[in-house]
């Protein structure tokens, strides 16, 4: 045991509480909704949760996930390539395909995962990733876990200019270059440029990722993101989002975009070959989202 790291850790949480910034919990004793019952506080109404449409607790999505928890069990307890892949992934992956009009899909326990897996799965040396300053830290997190070799540009936020300067400098040398950027930017608001993103990629040959978490469920005419909302559905190489928010909150993450794609991911990507996949209970409950 060593004395000087908790000495170290508990001066670091004393600064973080003298400062204002120490987080403390809040306990739900009930479902999450517009209103909810919070410990200590009673009746609280709730204008900070990601439950956007309030699928979180409807009968629909709780009578599926109660079917699934039956019949499946509480988790898939195995890797996808162990014993962990059960037909309802193959079905929420082509219903999550089909909602996106991309040509496959592939699940994961969470849309960082998902962010974590593609990134690193699809550059080499030689290639760079160009990402928007106010990306979601979990970009950023698959940015830092791309191979030696691989540039990491970041452009000024929604700033096309900038964003142009950092493809001339990530293209010179030859090599494939990703833009990655949030559709809907969950502290600012903001959603992303893309018509401008994708004329840019298209001018020097790069490929788009957009992580609509966000945006799922919540823009575009019929719900599907920020590719709807700009009339350009099946023009993004690649989508990342989650189960988590707009789609009933109960946790996951997909990718979806070309098959070759999805099929790299799942041969290369590392929180796929290694973590256990997601829960079937889970699935059921994403399904009944997407049919509502």
């Amino acid at each position: 045991m060593s004395r000087r790291l908790y000495e170290r850790i508990n001066a670091q949480l004393n600064l973080l509480k003298e400062e204002g910034i120490y987080k403390e919990y809040r306990y739900l004793v009930s479902s999450v909704s517009g209103r909810s019952a919070v410990e200590k506080y009673g009746d609280v109404v709730v204008l900070c949760s990601n439950n956007y449409l309030g699928l979180a607790n409807h009968p629909k999505l709780i009578e599926k996930g109660i079917e699934a928890l039956k019949k499946y069990g509480a988790g898939a307890a195995s890797v996808r390539f162990i014993c962990g892949t059960y037909d309802i992934h193959r079905t929420l992956e082509n219903k999550v395909a089909q909602f996106l009009h991309a040509e496959a899909a592939l699940t994961y326990t969470s849309c960082w995962s998902a962010n974590t897996a593609v990134i690193p799965a699809l550059l080499n040396p030689g290639d760079a990733v160009i990402s928007d300053e106010l990306n979601h830290a979990s970009i950023i997190d698959g940015c830092r876990l791309v191979s030696k070799g691989v540039q990491r540009l970041v452009y000024r936020h929604a700033d096309l200019d900038s964003l142009e300067e950092k493809l001339k400098e990530a293209t010179a040398g030859g090599g494939v270059a990703l833009i990655v950027t949030d559709g809907v930017f969950s502290m600012e608001g903001d959603i992303a440029p893309l018509p401008g993103i994708i004329e840019l990629a298209r001018k020097y040959d790069a490929v788009v990722m957009v992580d609509d978490s966000h945006a799922t469920g919540v823009i575009g005419d019929t719900g599907r993101g920020t590719a709807e909302y700009y009339n350009m559905l099946g023009q993004v190489d690649i989508i990342t989002g989650t189960f988590g928010k707009a789609l009933g909150g109960a946790g996951g993450g997909f990718i979806a975009g070309r098959k070759e794609v999805i099929d790299l991911c799942i041969q290369r990507s590392r929180p796929h070959l290694f973590s256990n996949s997601l829960p079937p209970v889970l699935a059921a409950i994403a399904l009944a989202a997407l049919d509502i």
